[in-house]
């Protein structure tokens, strides 16, 4: 087998596992995954069938990473890593040339990041409450990442951002491959009127591409990054 048709294989290899594990861990929790047709409680104008667990775009897969490739500026190239979960919460920490740790809280209604921390270079959980007492380098957030039902339409407003689902259903090809029913998120920012930013969820994976997009000296310039590779964490047995 040459060298591209054994990394094409490995990458459908580690999709497959990846979606086999978040199904195995939604079972077990109780929360099996579910789609339904109209009869919401959202606007009328929202229509067709809707995603009504966010969790499926944010798999909790501790020890996780996922490598992005990026162009725009000097930071659009990060790593991100899944470091502690729990039930009802995930420390998610993208490394680019600092390191951000933030805290996601995790639900079938949405997923809210609740803290973030720049500068956090320390191997500790920052999941429970009293770990975050007295943090003088982080604080409290409310950024609604993701918001049920998962279907084009839908629209709400956290601290920073109006943000609307703006496709359901996108096939977006980045370095890793190509994906079916992406999920993708505008998001403008509520003080900058001239920063949008779009994100772009996969099943079973999570983010898989980020578009930033704002002006400066009347030009509009872009930050892209793109899913380029996974590393799995090791499968206990």
């Amino acid at each position: 087998m040459n060298t591209k048709g054994w990394r094409l294989s490995f990458s459908v290899m580690v999709i497959l596992l990846m979606g086999a594990l978040i199904m195995k861990w939604i079972g077990s929790s109780g929360a099996p995954l579910t789609e339904v047709n109209g009869s919401l409680d959202v606007d009328p104008s929202l229509s067709g069938s809707a995603v009504t667990d966010v969790r499926v775009f944010f798999p909790p897969l501790q020890g996780m990473t996922y490598y992005f490739a990026g162009e725009g500026m000097e930071y659009a190239s990060f790593t991100r890593q899944i470091t502690f979960t729990t039930p009802d919460a995930v420390q998610v920490e993208d490394r680019s040339g600092t390191n951000l740790a933030q805290v996601v809280e995790y639900s079938p209604e949405g997923l809210r990041i609740i803290w973030s921390e720049e500068e956090f270079y320390s191997k500790e959980s920052l999941l429970d409450d009293t770990m975050r007492e007295g943090r003088s380098s982080g604080g409290p957030r409310d950024l609604l990442l993701l918001k049920a039902p998962v279907m084009k339409g839908n629209t709400w407003r956290d601290a920073s951002f109006d943000r609307e689902i703006i496709a359901a259903d996108e096939i977006v090809t980045i370095p890793l491959g190509t994906f079916y029913e992406v999920v993708t998120v505008k998001s403008r920012s509520i003080e900058a009127d001239d920063f949008v930013m779009y994100e772009y969820y996969a099943k079973n994976i999570g983010l898989i591409k980020r578009v930033s997009l704002y002006v400066q000296d009347e030009k509009t310039y872009a930050v892209v990054s793109n899913l380029q590779s996974l590393a799995c964490p090791r499968p206990q047995f």
